[in-house]
């Protein structure tokens, strides 16, 4: 008895048809695909289903521009209107009419063609969990309430707020200062009371209780924003990690993209910390970055990925060789 065959799903360019098209190949197929509907899943992200404007939360099938057969092979053509949003990495391919899911990398020789608008390649979409309401009534507008002062104020690195605030904050000791000096003079009856003590402040000793977005707004500076994602990073908190890193990446902080490229590094790839699947052209943009800027562990670590993926290229993958051809060009 022979082995049945294992449904596959692979993506590529489509040579027959303008920039941006792209053909999502399916071979193995036990049944005939009769209703083409599919629906693109990317994992570790709130936004998880691929929709007309893009990435959504919500779960829809999306309608393919054309389906094409041939001998053991159903294809599915995409258009630019799908193509756009999809970069190269791990995708989930789900066909609702055959209760399938199958894994689908995203190749980078796929063009993008983003220019303006685009409405075409793509069938209408189907809502699957979220109907779309119609809109409410928008209720009238709110008397103006008085301004007050905000909790938490956010923190903006090198710029003359923060200038300004020292600046608030020396006036208001030293007025405090020739008050408490002035006290003794007018009264001598009453003993002046002890100052409180001030904690020193710690960075980022004492940060563990913060969310993400109240480290981002009470950090000193970008470093700071670093320090906690390494600390993190080292509770295991992966997910809180990745977010400060890229925050303090997009600070031109190098260590932050050698600490990015690391997590999609396929050299010493650990699944779940935080990501499923390595990802070589992000490791090589992070870690090019980092270069840039000036950190030497960086360019070690870029040039053994270099010669990882001239292996890989030179046995075959086309991944490997896409990913030097735009990094190492």
């Amino acid at each position: 008895m022979g082995v049945p065959s294992v449904p596959t799903a692979r993506a590529e360019p489509d040579p027959a048809r303008p920039l941006g098209h792209a053909r999502i190949v399916l071979e193995g197929l036990v049944q005939p695909l009769g209703d083409a509907r599919f629906a693109l899943i990317r994992g570790q992200l709130p936004a998880t289903y691929l929709g007309p404007g893009g990435w959504q939360v919500g779960e829809v099938v999306l309608t393919p521009l054309a389906v094409e057969t041939s001998p053991g092979a159903t294809v599915l053509i995409l258009g630019p209107s799908v193509c756009r949003h999809l970069e190269p990495g791990p995708l989930t391919l789900r066909l609702p009419s055959l209760g399938l899911d199958l894994p689908l990398f995203w190749p980078a020789s796929i063009a993008v063609f983003d220019e303006g608008e685009v409405r075409i390649g793509l069938g209408p979409a189907v809502a699957v969990r979220e109907p779309v309401r119609p809109p409410e009534a928008s209720p009238p507008p709110s008397p103006p309430q008085p301004r007050s002062a905000p909790a938490t104020a956010s923190v903006v690195w090198g710029r003359p707020r923060v200038l300004a605030a020292l600046g608030l904050t020396s006036l208001a000791l030293a007025f405090a200062g020739w008050w408490f000096m002035r006290e003794p003079a007018q009264s001598t009856s009453r003993p002046a009371a002890p100052a409180p003590p001030v904690a020193a402040p710690t960075w980022p000793d004492g940060t563990d209780g913060l969310t993400a977005a109240e480290v981002v707004a009470r950090a000193p500076d970008a470093r700071g924003v670093l320090a906690v994602a390494l600390r993190r990073q080292a509770a295991g908190r992966h997910d809180d990690a990745l977010v400060l890193f890229e925050v303090a990446a997009e600070a031109n902080i190098a260590e932050a993209h050698t600490a990015l490229a690391r997590l999609y590094d396929p050299l010493g790839f650990i699944p779940g910390r935080p990501f499923r699947s390595p990802d070589v052209r992000q490791a090589a943009k992070h870690y090019r970055e980092a270069e840039r800027l000036g950190d030497a562990e960086a360019a070690r670590r870029r040039a053994a990925l270099r010669a990882h993926l001239e292996r890989e290229a030179a046995a075959g993958s086309g991944t490997a060789r896409d990913a030097l051809q735009e990094f190492w060009p």
